[in-house]
C-alpha cells in the first residue's frame, strides 16, 4: 500500500512539473490580462485576479478603476476583496467609493465588518471615524480589536474615551488592543 501511494505522489509530482500551466508553477500573469478578470461573471476569477494584482503590481495604479468599479458590484465576495485590494495599494478614493466600504460595517457578518475595518485602515479617511466608533461595542471581539486598530490609524486623540472601556473587556486580546490603539493616540501629533 506504501508504494503504491508513493507511485500515486511520484506521478502527480511529474505532472506538475511537466505541465507548463499548473497555477503553483505558473509565472506572472500579464497585468492587462489581469485587469481584464477584473469584468469576470466569475466571482472566483475577479478575487483571484485583485489578489495577484496586489502581490505582482503593487505600485501600479492602472487597475484602481476597475477595482473601484467593483465595490459596487452585486457579489459580496467581490465587493470586499476589491475594498482590501484599494485599501492595501492605499488608493485615493472619493466619498461615495468610501460609502460602499462604511456600508460594510453594518453587516451582521463579522467578516464583512472586518474586511471593511481592514480596508479603511489603508485609506487616508479620517471622516470614517464616526462609523467605525460603534464597532468597538461589537459582539463579536475580532471585529473590536479590528476597530481600535483602525481608530489608532484614522482617529485622534479624541478617540480614547471611546476606546477606553475595552480595557476592561474580559477578552485580553481586545484589551490588548485597546491599550495599542490608546497608545498610538496618545503619541499623534
Amino acid at each position: 500500500m506504501k508504494s503504491l501511494c508513493r507511485w500515486i505522489l511520484a506521478g502527480a509530482l511529474i505532472s506538475l512539473v511537466l505541465n507548463p500551466s499548473t497555477p503553483l508553477l505558473a509565472g506572472p500573469l500579464d497585468e492587462d490580462k489581469l485587469i481584464t478578470d477584473l469584468s469576470s461573471p466569475n466571482e472566483q476569477v475577479v478575487t483571484k485576479a485583485l489578489l495577484r494584482l496586489e502581490k505582482q503590481y503593487p505600485t501600479s495604479t492602472k487597475s484602481f478603476p476597475a477595482a473601484k468599479k467593483l465595490l459596487t458590484d452585486s457579489r459580496l465576495m467581490v465587493q470586499r476583496k476589491a475594498a482590501r485590494y484599494l485599501g492595501a495599494l492605499h488608493a485615493k478614493l472619493d466619498s461615495a467609493e468610501i460609502d460602499s466600504i462604511c456600508a460594510f460595517l453594518k453587516s451582521s457578518d463579522p467578516k464583512t465588518v472586518m474586511d471593511g475595518l481592514k480596508a479603511l485602515r489603508g485609506l487616508e479617511a479620517p471622516q470614517t471615524v464616526p462609523q467605525i466608533i460603534p464597532c468597538l461595542k461589537n459582539s463579536d471581539p475580532f471585529v473590536m480589536r479590528d476597530a481600535c486598530r483602525t481608530l489608532a490609524v484614522l482617529g485622534n486623540k479624541d478617540v480614547i474615551p471611546s476606546i477606553e472601556p475595552l480595557l476592561k473587556d474580559p477578552n485580553p486580546k481586545v484589551q490588548k488592543d485597546a491599550q495599542d490603539a490608546i497608545h498610538a493616540l496618545q503619541t499623534k501629533s
